[in-house]
């Protein structure tokens, strides 16, 4: 180059396809870890278990050396009453044979599940409601159509120690899907229920606690809705638990929550916390196409709560592979141990359930001054939906719905 020439400027080509190509390989890593973020929460399915490193059983969710754990188990089953062998020997007994809502093999599993109880509570305060044989719910739905409805939820009231009112539901479901036995969806919730029952009677909370351990909760979530809606102790419930299964195996998690001091009890009581909040969006979302007794408590009725379930081997949810021989003991106790110890530092609490106000969506309680109310449920009514449609419960054994139907033509 000759002196005191300006120096020649090089240029590069710009490769834009580079560019192209870097944030596309951004884009894609993020959709990666959000999809696994995803599974991860919500388990969509064997093959994300596997690709997770998730095996068909559960000891892997359990944080810790085998000893620890044992110690661990047999520390809290001593404080809480809670035995293991008794609630899978139960759970074995509930899921013998599959037991949908109109399968009259429920009838058995419901009369177990009755003489259960009334032996824990026997000599008890506690006490033990819908023992109907059958409970009739007739329900009016828009064009027309009468829907005919079984509901046979037993529901017990442990009183609380002190004279406070506010209480804490605890709730699980006892019917299945058809074919399936119905072990993790909702077996173990129910034998975790009598096992809180059996801890509540023996060392009883400061609050009341009301167990529900509904039926049809697969066909509409309707044993939660009839207790809403009609049963005289929903009137007094500040919160709740509901124990629920999405998949099949693996370690019970907090999915959805609507209260912060709920979420902080469950996050002191339980001996290994496991949640992620991502089922509120995801129900509302659509993502998940199934649905809790939460949406009856929460969504419609504005009672705050937690919904504890299992997520593992969504393929295996509502199926004939829900049986007893996939539960494992680290199930129970997962669930187990964290039901427990929440529910009892919920009732416990000098603050937490009467911090929460009574729901204001509630319907009216029948009083003593009803017409003809010589039974706490007769004369209950409620208006909702269409104006001109009354709904009138008798005894909790018939609840009829009439409505002004006007004649339309149609072409």
């Amino acid at each position: 180059m000759a002196v005191g020439m300006p120096a020649r400027r090089v240029r590069v080509a710009a490769r834009p396809w580079m560019a192209t190509l870097a944030v596309a390989a951004l884009q894609l890593g993020i959709f990666v870890a959000a999809f696994f973020f995803v599974a991860d929460s919500l388990v969509m399915s064997s093959v994300t278990s596997r690709l997770l490193g998730r095996d068909g059983g559960t000891g892997d969710y359990i944080p810790g050396p085998a000893s620890l754990m044992a110690n661990q188990t047999s520390t809290l089953a001593e404080e809480q009453k809670f035995d293991v062998q008794r609630a899978m020997d139960r759970l074995r007994e509930i899921t013998r044979t599959p037991h949908s809502l109109n399968d009259p093999r429920g009838i058995g599993v419901r009369d177990y599940l009755r003489g259960t109880i009334e032996q824990i509570i026997d000599g008890t305060d506690a006490e033990l409601s819908g023992t109907a044989s059958n409970s009739t719910a007739v329900e009016f739905k828009m064009g027309g159509l009468l829907v005919y409805w079984e509901d046979s939820s037993l529901v017990v009231r442990v009183p609380g120690t002190s004279d406070r009112l506010e209480a804490l539901l605890v709730q699980a479901h006892y019917d299945a899907v058809p074919m399936s036995h119905g072990a993790y969806d909702d077996g173990v919730g129910v034998v975790v229920c009598l096992e809180l029952l059996q801890s509540l009677v023996q060392q009883p909370a400061r609050h009341p606690v009301v167990i529900n351990i509904d039926w049809g909760e697969e066909n509409g979530l309707i044993g939660a809705q009839l207790f809403a809606r009609f049963h005289q102790w929903a009137a007094d419930v500040r919160a709740y638990i509901n124990l629920e299964a999405g998949g099949v195996g693996g370690r019970a998690m907090v999915f959805r929550a609507s209260h912060p001091a709920l979420l902080s009890a469950y996050r002191q009581a339980a001996p290994a916390p496991h949640a992620s909040l991502i089922g509120n969006s995801a129900f509302k979302l659509g993502i998940v196409k199934s649905d809790t007794d939460y949406s009856v408590y929460t969504t419609r009725y504005g009672i705050p709560g937690l919904d504890f379930a299992f997520t593992d081997h969504r393929s295996l949810y509502h199926t004939a592979s829900d049986n007893a021989d996939k539960v494992t003991a680290e199930s129970i106790i997962s669930m187990g141990f964290s039901t427990l110890g929440t529910a009892h530092l919920i009732a416990n609490s000098v603050s937490i359930l009467r911090s929460i106000p009574p729901s204001q969506r509630l319907p009216r309680r029948p009083t003593a001054s009803d017409a003809n109310a010589s039974h706490p449920y007769q004369a209950a009514d409620e208006s909702f939906g269409d104006p001109s449609e009354i709904i009138t419960v008798n005894d909790m054994r018939h609840i009829v719905v009439s409505a002004a139907i006007s004649s339309t033509t149609t072409a």
